[in-house]
């Protein structure tokens, strides 16, 4: 299964996702910080409501509410609420990162050239300057530049400052130079496939990869040990690949503040390797390489509830499952499930429902592998729950089959009828029926009606008509349910 976003997929409401992503320190902070504001109550009782819901529908609201005068304009008091929350999380979180800092200098700075403090702003650049510098931001830092430029002019005129001035012009020159290579790098990362249908950039041959003199900015270092990992993938020369990720993971370990300030890249790199791992079979390094990413939020030293410190946990432990059952480690893939159905309920509300039910697919599934076949059951009952939402639908259509072999396994006949009929209309709701879910579902309901002596025939058949023809199903498809596997041990 490849990694999956955490972004939700369909026509959910925004707010509510909004309000749902929230901690539960961000939860306090937005109902402390309303309350100081004196805003309207109805905000927060809007807010309280939707928090408490499971899935949101405006008619639920309008019905609860229905005496209300902010229900007449629902849709104005939601934006407002959205902006509020924005405003609280923007307050919560301004010394997080130090883009947010950076972010924070540059208001000051504006607020005192208003008012004419001119050598309080100058010291406030200055001490931006070093803060940009420290991480690599030059895009702020050219904003400071111009700052620096404003305010000598103010103060002095070109006449007394023309040197300083000079040296702003100079920075700019060298900054922007900088991003240009960088822009470049960027180029190369996004166009790897080709340009309008052209052929794809020969990155071998690309000056800029030769060496690093050209990558200057923290993100082009980035991009310039990615494109080597990349190009030496498509060479396979896995030796070369696992150089390049070799080389990015140690030059983002070098640094720790830059670390905290983009734990993402580093987590990126390490899944990279855990791929390049999986792939040459190297499954006792990849142990090492979880542990390091659990230990991140630790040694960044992050709130166990903060989002980057959940989504850290979240991915790793779906890459351990990912590799327990890419190496058929069912033993050891089921001896992990208590611990993410901990990490599940000590986190409700807080991980994704996507995640969530990728997760009990994985659960399911390990179950099936293994022969549990109810407790299997249990979990892709759980997926199935959700087949009228929008999040991965693509799961919740592997787990209608899976629904299908387990009843079938358990000798549930009867319901096997009925859920190939249920599993048709999520399908056809999904729309696009794929060639390969006909044949299947055509299968299912064959043998729910024909008698058993029958059914060896049946999967023989349809083995023959699915992997008889490459067209007809990818290894994709195969990668979440490998019926293969099950059709070749039925016929056995």
């Amino acid at each position: 299964m490849k990694p999956d976003s955490l972004i939700s997929k369909g026509k959910t409401d925004s707010l509510f996702l909004l309000i749902k992503s929230l901690t539960k320190s961000e939860k306090r902070y937005f109902k402390l910080f309303t309350k100081f504001q004196g805003r309207d109550q109805n905000y927060l009782i809007l807010f309280e409501t939707m928090d408490q819901m499971e899935d949101y529908h405006d008619r639920v609201i309008m019905a609860k509410y229905s005496d209300e005068t902010f229900i007449k304009q629902l849709h104005v008091t939601k934006n407002y609420l959205n902006g509020l929350i924005m405003k609280s999380l923007r307050a919560y979180h301004m010394n997080d990162s130090f883009s947010a800092r950076l972010k924070s200098h540059l208001q000051d700075i504006e607020i005192l050239f208003k008012r004419d403090m001119l050598k309080l702003c100058y010291k406030s650049i200055i001490k931006a300057e070093k803060l940009a510098h420290r991480v690599s931001d030059h895009l702020a830092f050219l904003e400071l530049l111009n700052w620096k430029r404003k305010v000598l002019l103010t103060m002095k005129g070109v006449g007394d400052s023309r040197q300083l001035l000079n040296k702003i012009i100079a920075n700019e020159q060298k900054t922007l130079k900088f991003l240009a290579y960088e822009n470049q790098y960027w180029s190369l990362t996004i166009n790897l496939g080709g340009i309008n249908g052209n052929e794809p950039i020969e990155l071998t041959k690309h000056p800029y990869l030769k060496d690093s003199s050209h990558a200057q900015t923290h993100r082009a270092k980035i991009l310039y040990f990615h494109l080597l990992y990349v190009t030496h993938t498509i060479d396979v020369n896995l030796k070369k690949a696992e150089e390049a990720i070799d080389g990015l993971v140690e030059y983002l370990e070098s640094d720790l503040l830059q670390l905290r300030n983009d734990p993402g890249s580093y987590i990126t790199a390490i899944n990279n390797k855990i791929g390049l791992y999986l792939n040459e079979k190297k499954l006792d390094q990849i142990p090492p390489l979880l542990d390091k990413i659990r230990t991140i939020p630790k040694k960044l030293k992050l709130k166990s509830s903060s989002p980057i410190s959940l989504k850290l946990l979240i991915q790793s432990y779906n890459v351990e499952l990912e590799t327990y059952r890419d190496s058929g480690l069912v033993h050891e893939g089921i001896a992990l499930i208590p611990i993410i159905r901990s990490f599940l309920e000590q986190n409700k509300g807080l991980v994704p429902k996507d995640y969530r039910i990728l997760f009990h697919y994985q659960f399911a599934y390990f179950y099936f592998m293994n022969g549990s076949f109810s407790k299997a059951l249990h979990d892709v009952n759980v997926v199935l729950s959700h087949r009228n939402s929008a999040d991965r639908s693509d799961i919740v259509g592997y787990a209608q089959f899976l629904n299908l072999i387990i009843h079938y396994e358990l000798g549930n006949t009867t319901v096997l009828k009925y859920s190939v009929a249920a599993s048709r209309r999520f399908l056809k709701k999904r729309g696009n029926i794929m060639e390969f879910e006909k044949v299947l579902l055509k299968l299912f309901s064959n043998i729910s009606t024909r008698p058993e002596s029958l059914h060896r025939s049946l999967f023989n058949r349809v083995n023959n008509k699915l992997f008889g023809n490459p067209a007809l199903i990818s290894e994709a498809q195969l990668d979440y349910l490998d019926f293969s596997y099950w059709l070749n041990s039925k016929i056995k």
